[in-house]
């Protein structure tokens, strides 16, 4: 699980400027998200890696209008 939270911090970093604390929380929240989606079942990396990169998009941003989050 360790490569799809690099790839999403990587991806992520590209699109924030965003300094090594907020790496730092962004890498820990992803892990944390990638962990959970993975005990419920979720194995494919790159599924993982577009949820990863999703949940960090929404929670920077806000969840885009006319979406429930689910």
């Amino acid at each position: 699980m360790n490569e799809v939270v690099d790839r999403v911090i990587h991806t992520f970093g590209m699109m924030r400027n965003l300094d090594e604390a907020g790496l730092r929380e962004a890498r820990e929240s992803v892990d944390s998200y990638i962990s959970t989606l993975s005990s419920a079942g979720e194995t494919d990396p790159k599924r993982l890696a577009v949820y990863g990169l999703a949940y960090l998009r929404n929670r920077e941003d806000g969840t885009p209008q006319g979406l429930t989050g689910c």
